[in-house]
């Protein structure tokens, strides 16, 4: 699997945060739906094309789960990497490929942890302007969790998600947009789950924080 690792250095950080507001419609450059356990089993197998469109779909994943955990972008990168790299080590024996996200998101915070610790950083609590009003800005609410991510209250919320929510939001984060059909395709989930999950989880996140901003007024 050489190849499949000379691609993680490409994609370790694939978010791009931008102002474009999110559909559910298909993109003209969007990839074809993947079944997340067949994708999972490609991979094991050594389809490089697998290999492109798993790091292409799940590296957002991944990249947001280690910013999660408060790291500068050149320790999320760190983590990601070591990341993809254990996914190299060990997805051919992967017992239950269709939990795939759930598996990356595990493996991606043990990696997160893991450089945290060593580096030892002092996190910042940063302005306490949390998820502040978005009407004037362009920002959809989404970017607004990217750009919040690095506040610990954020990504502290973030982290108490279960995994496959984490994995949900991540994508829902990535720029250019996936389609619903493909998260759909790479989470397992019902299509017209995904916007009604997608609200609850942000409402989420904003009841998590606004007891601690209370308090800190």
């Amino acid at each position: 699997m050489a190849s499949a690792g000379r691609d993680l250095d490409q994609h370790h950080s694939p978010v791009r945060r931008g102002r474009s507001r999110r559909t559910g419609t298909q993109t003209a450059d969007a990839g074809e739906a993947w079944d997340s356990a067949a994708l999972a089993t490609a991979c094991g197998r050594g389809d490089q094309r697998a290999w492109h469109r798993l790091i292409e779909l799940y590296g957002p994943i991944v990249w947001t789960v280690a910013r999660s955990f408060g790291l500068s972008h050149a320790d999320s990168e760190d983590a990601c990497q070591q990341t993809w790299i254990r996914v190299v080590e060990h997805v051919d024996r992967l017992r239950e490929p269709a939990k795939l996200s759930s598996w990356l998101v595990t493996i991606a915070r043990r990696e997160a942890l893991d450089v945290s610790r060593r580096r030892r950083r002092h996190i910042p609590v940063g302005d306490s302007q949390v998820f502040a009003s978005t009407a004037d800005t362009g920002h959809t609410v989404e970017d607004e969790v990217v750009d919040r991510l690095s506040d610990p209250r954020v990504a502290a919320a973030f982290r108490r998600l279960e995994e496959g929510h984490q994995a949900l939001l991540a994508m829902l984060l990535q720029e250019p947009a996936l389609s619903y059909d493909e998260i759909s395709a790479a989470l397992g989930i019902p299509r017209g789950s995904i916007g009604p999950t997608r609200n609850r989880l942000l409402r989420r996140l904003k009841q998590a924080i606004e007891p601690q901003l209370a308090l800190a007024g």
